[in-house]
C-alpha cells in the first residue's frame, strides 16, 4: 500500500529562503489550502507562483511534485522531487514520495533505490520496508519481498496489510501453509477486507483445504469481491 507523505512542517523548519520569504511561504501555504481541498490543479498554480519568487524553494518543488502526483503526472511529480533533492540531498520523504511515484510507472528497480535512500537516513522508516518489499514482489524477487516486510513488521505489527503481503510472497513460494497464517492476521487485524479472505481461499484450494476455501469465498462474495463469485461456481458448485 502506498502512500505520499507531505511532511509540511519538515520542510517549514528546514528551508527558509533567502529572498522573498514571506511572499513565497504564503504561495506555499495557499497551495496547501487548495491541495488540502483536493484542488491539485490551483495548487501547482500556487506552487509555481512560489517558485517565480525563489526558484530555490525546496519545499515549492516537493509540494508542487506531490500535487503532481495526485493528478497522476508522474513524470512531472519525478522532476520536482528530483530538484527538490538537488537542493537538499537529506529530504527523506522526497525520496520516499519518489520512490512510489516510480512503483506506479513500474519503475521497480529505481523504486527500490529510492526506498534504499530512505532507509539510509532512517532505518526506522518503516513503510520503506513495507513499499520496497511490494517492489521486490513485482520484481520477482519473493525472499526479499519477505525480509523486508519482516522488518516492517518488527517495527509495525498492527499493519495488516504488511501480513497480506508477506502472505502473497509466501504464496508465490508455494509456502501455502505459512501464507494461510499471515492471511489469518491480516483477517484478525481487519477483518472486513475482501482481498484477504478471496487469496486465503486460493492457498487453502492449493492444500486441498476446499471447505475452509468455499467459505472464505463466500466472505469475500460477501464483502463485495465480484470474482468471488465466478470462483464458487467452479471450486464450491454446490454451495
Amino acid at each position: 500500500m502506498h502512500r505520499i507523505i507531505s511532511a509540511i512542517n519538515f520542510f517549514l523548519l528546514l528551508y527558509v529562503p533567502a529572498f522573498s520569504q514571506t511572499t513565497a511561504n504564503e504561495w506555499i501555504k495557499a497551495g496547501q489550502e487548495k491541495l488540502n481541498s483536493n484542488d491539485s490543479k490551483e495548487a501547482i498554480n500556487s506552487y509555481t507562483e512560489a517558485l517565480k519568487l525563489d526558484s530555490l524553494n525546496a519545499e515549492a518543488y516537493y509540494f508542487r511534485a506531490n500535487a503532481y502526483y495526485d493528478q497522476k503526472k508522474y513524470d512531472n511529480a519525478i522532476s520536482d522531487y528530483s530538484q527538490c533533492l538537488n537542493l537538499n540531498s537529506k529530504n527523506i520523504h522526497a525520496f520516499y514520495n519518489r520512490g512510489n511515484v516510480w512503483y506506479e510507472k513500474g519503475e521497480y528497480t529505481k523504486a527500490i533505490n529510492d526506498f534504499n535512500e530512505t532507509l539510509k537516513l532512517d532505518s526506522t522508516y518503516f513503510d520503506s520496508y513495507f513499499d520496497r518489499g511490494n517492489a521486490y514482489y513485482k520484481t520477482g524477487e519473493y525472499q526479499k519481498a519477505i525480509n523486508d516486510i519482516n522488518r516492517g513488521l518488527l517495527l509495525r505489527p498492527s499493519h495488516a496489510d504488511g501480513y497480506y503481503d508477506r502472505a502473497n510472497a509466501r504464496f508465490k513460494l508455494n509456502a501455502y501453509t505459512e501464507a494461510i497464517s499471515d492471511y489469518t492476521k491480516a483477517i484478525e487485524l481487519n477483518p472486513k477486507q475482501n482481498d484477504y479472505y478471496f487469496n486465503r481461499a486460493i492457498a487453502e484450494f492449493n492444500l486441498e483445504m476446499n471447505t475452509e476455501g468455499c467459505k472464505d469465498l463466500r466472505k469475500a462474495k460477501e464483502l463485495g469481491d465480484t470474482e468471488a463469485k465466478e470462483y464458487l461456481k467452479e471450486f464450491c458448485p454446490k454451495n
